[in-house]
């Protein structure tokens, strides 16, 4: 038995089915793909100017203001993570052997005992133990190696001038993000003074108001150090913070005492585009910077074993 359909039902039908259809790319653009954060890679360097006059201008430790920010950090090195905890076991000393008489025979050596194999050898597995490299890759924050810098050519031409001489140079990839969700990266460089350093401070590269502009600011100080003990000075540096601090003096050697002499602060701000060479002169020091955008990859695939023959395998995880 055939059932009829009355023409009202069916043209109010198309129409409901036609409304449905015109909706479909509503409700596909009302929940947009998540966009993945911006990242990019900075690489800086920072040099002195060997034959600057700097007498002729005037630093006055009252118009100081040189002070490390609450949110710093110090760039993490790959070595940090490869330092062993206890190296005791590569530090001991060797006991002199006795003299032997000519006439006497040689007694035979006798075996060494394990445990004293142990303590002079590797360490056996244990597997509470792990160590996980970084990912240089998907890891902000992190001192990138000499393959990674594009200054290669820009440094040496630096350091073949004797009018100039490089006091920092470092590269390192970061979340492009707002000011306030940035952290601070503390720096030193240049010469050694006891637990200080003759460049020190710190640079924050953040975000700026429009999507093509990042904003980098830096808040450097220069410090002309003299041997001896120290004197009543007006010149004074800010505390140095334990992020910096605990990458100082692990030599464990006796530290020497100098004296301030004149402190010449660096202060900047400079607004930039991306994948531009920038350079931020002072009568004292000069940066040179550029800042790329950096294209984070994809997590790799996980592998699951697998059983083939009788034979352990591994295979990628699909999507």
């Amino acid at each position: 038995m055939s059932r009829r359909i009355s023409p009202n039902k069916t043209a109010g039908r198309m129409a409901s089915l036609l409304a449905l259809i015109i909706m479909l790319p509503v409700f596909g653009q009302a929940q947009p793909a998540p966009t993945q954060e911006p990242w990019v890679q900075v690489e800086m360097t920072l040099f002195t100017y060997e034959n600057a006059n700097l007498e002729a201008e005037v630093w006055s430790p009252e118009k100081l203001a040189i002070g490390f920010p609450d949110n710093l950090i110090a760039l993490q090195q790959l070595a940090d993570v490869l330092q062993l905890s206890d190296w005791s076991a590569l530090t001991g000393s060797i006991a002199p052997q006795e003299p032997v008489a000519a006439s006497a025979s040689p007694a035979p050596a006798a075996s060494p005992e394990p445990a004293a194999v142990r303590e002079i050898g590797p360490r056996p597995y244990a597997p509470a133990e792990s160590v996980t490299l970084p990912d240089l890759d998907r890891e902000g924050f992190f001192a990138l190696p000499p393959a990674a810098h594009d200054f290669v050519t820009t440094n040496r031409t630096l350091s073949q001038s004797s009018a100039h001489r490089i006091v920092y140079h470092n590269a390192w990839r970061q979340p492009l993000r707002r000011r306030s969700a940035t952290p601070a990266i503390g720096l030193q460089g240049g010469r050694e003074f006891a637990e200080r350093a003759e460049v020190e401070g710190s640079v924050l590269v953040h975000a700026g108001n429009t999507r093509d502009r990042l904003v980098l600011e830096a808040s450097l100080w220069l410090t002309q150090f003299s041997a001896g003990p120290a004197v009543s000075s007006a010149w004074s540096l800010p505390v140095l913070p334990a992020v910096l601090a605990q990458r100082q003096n692990q030599s464990g050697t006796p530290t020497e005492i100098y004296q301030i002499n004149r402190i010449i602060e660096f202060r900047q701000s400079r607004e930039m585009r991306l994948e531009q060479f920038h350079y931020l002169d002072h009568p004292a020091m000069g940066m040179l910077v550029q800042v790329t955008p950096w294209q984070v990859p994809p997590p790799p695939e996980p592998e699951i074993p697998v059983q083939e023959s009788g034979q352990a395998v591994t295979q990628p995880v699909a999507p």
